[in-house]
């Protein structure tokens, strides 16, 4: 097995430093990772966006035909769900929410905030013509790229878009949101985060796994599910009676389902105060992909009675579920958790409102950063990565550190290949089998570049 180094696919596309590569045969029997980390992450996880750019949006001066291109191959909502999907799928393994945005437009690279800015997700969605032999293109997340640009990807608007077939728009879109969060290439030729496409990977690796996972932690348990307190059953529902408040209303954030098997309960007593109505809401409308399920029941001498439910398949959606007649000192248990049908995991806020006045939505968490200078990096000092990584992306007269994703890979004898794990909902196909070689380049440490350069490791 031979090292080399590849060369970018795009004449406006370029390696910033050189990097060193050997052959791995020595050392068959070690224990490191395969995937890779550039040393780029969000500041804030609790809350990452992300939004399609609309036609006519500036990339370095050439306009964005995201739209167009998919709109004329599918319904808008299919291609969509494809993003989507691929956002949950890193949602489901990483302690992050994803959340979906609109996007005014505004030009790629703007001057505004790093994070949370208000006209556009952290990371933005476009395509643009990326010439021959690309899929996509994706900007690197701070420290590389320290303004609106950050995380931003770019599809191939040459490229022959097909849903799990290929080129698979979803394969795809998990690939480069896993650069977007902060991975860079695995050595693994099934991971979705392998350096060339050779196939539809709707589920990720255990390699896919152990890299986000390096940069983001599991999930994390709620505040009902820590500190040896457990809500997961009818028999130990938690009591959210007090945190009633004068109008009224409860309203909890930052509860989170970390499983397609987990359910959370609550119990709560009618106030006083009722109007005869409760209505209880699962928001993740706004702070999660997932897709709210929530269910209502009386407390029964042996099981709960059931009253009634409301489900949504989106991804990112708030239901509501509507009781009459409840009577102050009554008793109810709540029942929230993830519908599989769509996605089964992800953070959430839970409202009940016994009172007459209309309950507004849980806010977002606040995740502002401001724009920062661009600064160098490298790769993880812990782990190993094929020979590609960041170079300088060009787009227009647009050009900041990021990672491209070929087409196809060289051919080989031989390849490595690790076990696909089915994490998210909607996943039709695992990764595919491929007779590549993953050419090998351990990671050459830099040194710091001024604002605005990147390193190559």
């Amino acid at each position: 097995m031979f090292a080399y180094l590849r060369e970018s696919v795009l004449p406006s596309s370029k390696s910033s430093v050189k990097r060193s590569a050997r052959s791995l045969l020595e050392n068959l029997g070690d224990p490191l990772p395969l995937y890779s980390t550039y040393g780029g992450t969000w500041v804030y996880g609790s809350r990452i966006t992300f939004s399609f750019m609309p036609d006519g949006t500036s990339v370095g001066g050439t306009p964005s035909v995201l739209f167009q291109t998919l709109d004329a191959k599918f319904a808008q909502a299919i291609w969509e769900l494809q993003f989507q999907k691929a956002a949950a799928v890193w949602q489901a393994v990483a302690n992050i929410n994803l959340s979906q945005l609109s996007d005014d437009g505004s030009p790629d690279a703007i001057n505004g905030d790093q994070q949370d800015d208000p006209r556009f997700g952290d990371i933005r969605i476009g395509m643009v013509n990326l010439g021959s032999g690309v899929l996509g293109e994706t900007f690197l997340p701070p420290p590389f790229n320290g303004g609106t640009a950050a995380g931003d990807m770019f599809l191939n608007s040459t490229a022959s878009w097909q849903i799990n077939t290929d080129y698979d728009l979803e394969t795809v879109a998990i690939h480069e949101f896993g650069h977007a969060l902060g991975l860079g290439e695995s050595q693994i030729t099934t991971a979705c985060m392998y350096a060339y496409y050779n196939g539809v990977k709707q589920s990720l690796t255990t390699d896919d796994i152990a890299g986000i996972q390096s940069v983001w932690g599991a999930p994390q348990p709620d505040q009902f599910n820590s500190n040896g307190q457990n809500n997961g059953s009818f028999k130990t529902p938690a009591n959210i009676t007090s945190y009633i408040n004068s109008s009224g209303q409860i309203a909890i954030p930052s509860l989170r389902i970390t499983s397609a098997s987990q359910a959370e309960w609550f119990s709560v007593t009618v106030p006083s105060s009722t109007t005869g109505t409760m209505v209880v809401t699962e928001q993740s409308a706004n702070l999660s992909m997932l897709s709210p399920s929530v269910w209502l029941y009386k407390p029964g001498s042996r099981l709960p009675m059931p009253i009634g439910s409301a489900s949504s398949t989106a991804y990112g959606a708030t239901v509501s579920y509507t009781v009459s007649g409840v009577q102050a000192g009554q008793t109810y248990l709540i029942r929230a958790l993830g519908n599989a049908a769509g996605n089964p995991t992800g953070g959430f806020g839970l409202e009940v409102n016994f009172g007459s006045a209309t309950q507004p939505p849980i806010p977002p968490p606040n995740t502002v950063v401001l724009q920062q200078p661009n600064q160098g990096g490298g790769v993880s000092a812990t782990s190993v990565q094929v020979p590609t990584g960041p170079q300088v992306i060009t787009i227009g007269n647009l050009s900041e550190p990021g990672d491209v994703y070929s087409m196809s890979a060289p051919r080989s004898p031989s390849a490595n290949t690790l076990p696909v794990q089915s994490l998210s909902a909607g996943a039709t196909q695992a990764g595919t089998t491929d007779d590549v070689t993953p050419l090998v380049a351990l990671a050459t440490a830099q040194p710091a570049l001024p604002a605005g350069k990147s390193a190559v490791a």
